[in-house]
Parts: C-alpha cells; sequence; structure tokens
C-alpha cells in the first residue's frame, strides 16, 4: 500500500500507460537516423549549400578511407566529394588496418554528422570491412 501513495509510482505508471497507446496506435515518432536505403548520397547531401545538422546519424555507408595530410578522409562509393573525419577510437582502428592492409578495403560505417566553422566532419562510430 506504500508504494501506491508514492507520487513516483504514479508518475512511471502514467508513463508506462501513454508509451503502450503510443505503441498500439502506431503513432511512433520515427527515428531521424539516415538510412542507406531512403536517404540521398553523400554526394546529394555535399552538393546542397546547406551543411548538415549536427548530430545527424547516418547508418551503412559504403566507401573507403583515404589519407590526405595528417587526417583521414571517408569517400562514398561513387562520390567524388570527401568528408574530413574526426579522430576517435573507431578512426584509430581503422587506421590501424589499412596501415597493416596494402589493398584498398571498402568499409562500411555508421557516423555523425559534427560542424565546426562552417565544415561538416564526420565521428565514425562503427567501421567494419566490406567486401
Amino acid at each position: 500500500m506504500r508504494v501506491l501513495k508514492s507520487s513516483s509510482f504514479w508518475v512511471i505508471l502514467t508513463a508506462l500507460v501513454l508509451a503502450a497507446y503510443v505503441n498500439l496506435s502506431g503513432d511512433l515518432p520515427q527515428s531521424n537516423a539516415i538510412m542507406a536505403s531512403d536517404r540521398p548520397s553523400l554526394a546529394q547531401m555535399s552538393k546542397q549549400e546547406s551543411l548538415m545538422r549536427e548530430g545527424t546519424p547516418l547508418t551503412d555507408i559504403k566507401g573507403r578511407f583515404k589519407k590526405q595530410g595528417d587526417r583521414f578522409l571517408f569517400v562514398e562509393d561513387g562520390a567524388t566529394k570527401s568528408f574530413k573525419c574526426l579522430e576517435n577510437l573507431c578512426l584509430q582502428r581503422v587506421t590501424t588496418n589499412l596501415q597493416d592492409d596494402d589493398r584498398s578495403t571498402n568499409w562500411l560505417i555508421s557516423a555523425k554528422f559534427t560542424e565546426f566553422n562552417d565544415t561538416n566532419y564526420l565521428l565514425v562510430e562503427k567501421a567494419v570491412r566490406s567486401r
């Protein structure tokens, strides 16, 4: 009975009921992740004058990494525009793999756009070798 008098219990119960109602009615908000099948290519995105919004996720993009100076760029298959990648542990693992491998390797990545000084960068969150 003590639990039923708790305001936290009623707040949680109300949230669960609302979540169940939304789930059953099919009015779930759509994810803002851009999937490979329903998104324009990176090349088409880059033709737009505006920057991609900070935090815009990209999922399952196939392409290659290439080194330019002390930075790494990612180029989607079939695109000419490249995006600078921010250094993080995932990119470090990719670069280590590229040093050990003499041939060009295709990758399937998931990343998020960031922006700084009117330039977009990719923060690579997942990278898997692809054929």
